[in-house]
């Protein structure tokens, strides 16, 4: 009978791992992650070596486990991406090293580089707004400072944050348990929209609400065919709320802090060109009278462009696999923050894709950064 049980528990134990090599839930061993009692032989074990336990049992919090500040931009066996690191490649979602000064900055200083997050330490908080300042952050159109959200709230994840279920105070508590989720929805080759969305664990990167494609290696690597996928939507995107992005876009997940700049309200972006901010959440046209059809020096005409990684463009329709075609005039050409914009850091002010002050036009010959988009501005024609 023993014997029995024995079998019966490997076999088990096959099925379980065979899972976890099927779909893409967190995998190797426990204590990567977790410690029982933050102790062992009498020293802590979290990764800051603080003997105060963190909730869920964790290491560490979110920049304990993900910006260990190495010069590896994913950590643990490949499973554990880095936003805090000095590695040459940044990962699609920017890197905090840039507010930290680990990393050189083009432009900016600490405050205007990336999200200044209070897990960064009191040295990395936003310095410039005071403390009774009326709007923080900029474009809030909701009213985030009024509920509480100020330089020494404003974290990771819940409702001082972007991760997790945006109505729940606390980063652990907020995505609690969405790391051991079957999210395969999410993952190229077998995209299913549908089932996006409804949990922090089946949302684009733990963003609530957020749909799109995972890129496997969070764009370590990347090419026009090698790439995130992201989720947008059309005629300047849906109104969300404080906790809800509008049309399940990364820009409305943007936009619940900075919906001023996003959406169909009155004062928002405009209702058409020319627009009162720069569009989110609306299709390139390909009007021949315009320049957009030459996106990423495309030949126009009606042609089929390719993919920017510089400038990349949000879809309607989350494609099964990464896509390296853009036609201007359709849904799968979508303006979106992320179009200039990094999330957590990047190496210039504004967390911008490029250097904005040295962009000129009327030279002639650049079709990189703004011209990319703006195809004309440069040359002319």
């Amino acid at each position: 009978m023993k014997k029995a049980y024995i079998s019966i528990f490997i076999i088990m134990c096959l099925i379980f791992l065979n899972t976890n090599a099927t779909y893409p839930v967190v995998n190797g061993p426990c204590v990567n992650c977790h410690t029982m009692h933050n102790s062992q032989s009498g020293a802590p074990m979290n990764w800051d070596g603080s003997s105060t336990p963190n909730e869920t049992l964790l290491r560490g919090g979110c920049i304990g486990c993900h910006g260990k500040g190495t010069s590896n931009n994913i950590e643990l066996g490949g499973t554990t991406p880095q936003v805090l690191h000095t590695n040459s490649t940044d990962l699609a979602g920017g890197n905090f090293a840039y507010i930290t000064g680990a990393k050189t900055r083009e432009t900016g200083d600490q405050n205007t580089v990336g999200h200044n997050v209070i897990d960064l330490g009191d040295t990395y908080k936003e310095s410039t707004i005071p403390n009774n300042a009326s709007s923080y952050p900029p474009g809030d159109e909701f009213g985030n400072y009024t509920n509480g959200l100020t330089k020494d709230t404003f974290t990771c994840a819940g409702k001082y944050g972007c991760h997790g279920d945006r109505t729940t105070v606390g980063s652990f508590a907020a995505i609690r348990g969405s790391h051991h989720v079957n999210d395969s929805v999410l993952k190229f080759g077998s995209i299913d929209e549908g089932k996006q969305g409804s949990t922090t664990a089946l949302s684009y990167r733990f963003l609530k609400g957020v749909k799109g494609g995972e890129d496997s290696d969070w764009q370590a690597t990347s090419s026009t065919t090698d790439h995130n996928e992201y989720k947008g939507a059309t005629s300047r995107g849906s109104e969300g709320t404080i906790s809800t992005p509008g049309g399940n876009t990364i820009s409305g997940l943007c936009a619940e802090c900075h919906g001023n700049f996003h959406g169909t309200d009155a004062g928002d972006i405009g209702t058409a060109s020319p627009w009162l901010r720069h569009p989110t959440d609306i299709v390139l046209p390909n009007d021949i009278t315009k320049e957009y059809q030459y996106y990423n020096d495309c030949a126009g005409g009606g042609a089929t462009c390719t993919y920017s990684l510089d400038a990349p463009v949000a879809r309607a329709t989350i494609p099964n696999n990464p896509s390296q075609n853009v036609n201007p005039g359709t849904e799968d050409a979508i303006v979106m923050c992320l179009s200039c914009h990094k999330v957590h850091g990047s190496a210039n002010a504004d967390i911008l894709r490029w250097n904005y002050s040295t962009i000129n036009a009327g030279g002639g010959s650049d079709k990189t950064r703004c011209f990319i988009c703006h195809t004309t501005k440069d040359t002319g024609s």
